[in-house]
């Protein structure tokens, strides 16, 4: 069996529906350095259909990363969480649980539902842009883990 060599640019699904959230999180991949193509679902059930799409069709590249926003339109993020959890193909998906809302009413639902980290949405521009650096420390660790199961 041949193994495959690692990409080099990592698949991120946001799940965002307030743009100007978006921009800052595009901003702070890009002060990090963060190789990437950004993906945007827009409220929560269209994030749930582009997870039953990937999880059906395994010739699609899943993703490497999800940044949620546990507060969404149509479904929220628990529900997210739940149905990546339950997929065969996503479900050790690392997710980042962004939110503006009280860290504690969904803390509890993040933590359940194996999200890998928590970042409350900060006041300021710079505590932002912190989450480039969250994301990359996440992605080199996903890829360390992974390059070494296949040695």
């Amino acid at each position: 069996m041949a193994s495959e060599a690692a990409p080099d640019y990592f698949e991120i699904l946001l799940v965002e529906d307030n743009e100007a959230d978006i921009a800052l999180v595009r901003r702070a991949l890009k002060q990090h350095e963060v190789p990437c193509v950004l993906r945007i679902a827009r409220d929560g059930g269209h994030a749930i259909e582009w997870i039953d799409h990937l999880d059906a069709d395994s010739k699609l590249r899943p993703f490497d990363l999800m940044l949620l926003d546990m507060h969404l339109p149509k479904r929220d993020g628990e529900e997210i969480l739940q149905r990546l959890r339950s997929t065969e193909r996503c479900a050790q998906t690392p997710v980042v649980v962004m939110t503006g809302q009280d860290p504690s009413t969904v803390e509890e639902a993040a933590i359940k539902n194996a999200a890998l980290s928590f970042f409350p949405k900060p006041s300021t521009l710079d505590e932002f842009m912190e989450l480039g650096g969250v994301v990359l420390r996440i992605l080199k660790a996903s890829q360390e883990e992974t390059a070494g199961g296949r040695a």
